[in-house]
């Protein structure tokens, strides 16, 4: 199980097809797709846990300064390996810390095993294991969605365009028949710019051109809000 820990400033906003259409343009004239994106969009689907009372939802929904995620993330139905991944927030502020897991081990936590995570070396699984087991948090919901993403070198920027964003009351995981509902109407874009010290001034420059919706809704609290 290896782990990783990313700390970074994070916007989020939401762009019509055509906005979407054009900053894509624009963006592969001036960075480069990640290596995910070589051959287009890529999958990816993440189950969300919280706690009986909803902490997570409650205190996004109430625009609180700090703000937490737990998540299980593939970009694979059949991929061998799954993320196991805590996202803390304060403000634009956003740190996640990811344990990489077999799909056996996934498997585990579906079935409210937990006890494994604790004898992990690194330090996200053991802290998920405390959040498992203290807060008694349970699969919430389910998100899929087709991402397109580009980087730069520069303060480590990535630029994402998250499309067919859907959502299903289910924990089944690996099931590639869950029955899902979409969360945006008309094609809707989610559009996430993250960076670490400052966004350059010409990528932010085009950003502006396609004049995007800032947003404060995650994907997570949008499944929620629809889905209960």
């Amino acid at each position: 199980m290896s782990e990783l820990t990313v700390e970074r400033h994070e916007e989020k906003y939401l762009l019509n097809p055509l906005q979407a259409a054009e900053l894509e343009r624009m963006l592969s004239g001036l960075l480069h797709r990640d290596e995910c994106s070589e051959r287009g969009a890529y999958y990816i689907r993440s189950l969300y846990f919280d706690t009986p009372d909803d902490r997570d939802w409650a205190d996004k929904v109430m625009g609180m300064n700090e703000r937490r995620k737990l998540r299980l993330r593939l970009y694979r139905l059949d991929a061998p390996s799954v993320k196991l991944e805590i996202k803390n927030k304060r403000g634009s502020l956003s740190c996640k810390q990811t344990a990489t897991l077999t799909r056996t081990q996934a498997e585990r936590i579906l079935a409210g095993d937990y006890d494994f995570l604790l004898g992990e070396p690194n330090a996200t699984a053991r802290r998920a294991y405390t959040f498992f087991m203290k807060e008694s948090r349970r699969p919430a919901a389910l998100v899929d969605y087709e991402r397109t993403a580009f980087a730069a070198p520069v303060a480590q920027v990535r630029i994402t365009l998250d499309r067919n964003i859907r959502a299903a009351k289910s924990s089944a995981l690996f099931d590639p028949q869950v029955p899902c509902v979409g969360l945006h109407s008309g094609g809707v874009c989610v559009l996430e710019v993250k960076y670490d010290g400052f966004l350059p001034g010409y990528l932010r420059s085009v950003l502006s051109s396609v004049s995007p919706k800032r947003t404060s809704v995650s994907k997570y609290e949008l499944a929620r809000s629809l889905l209960y």
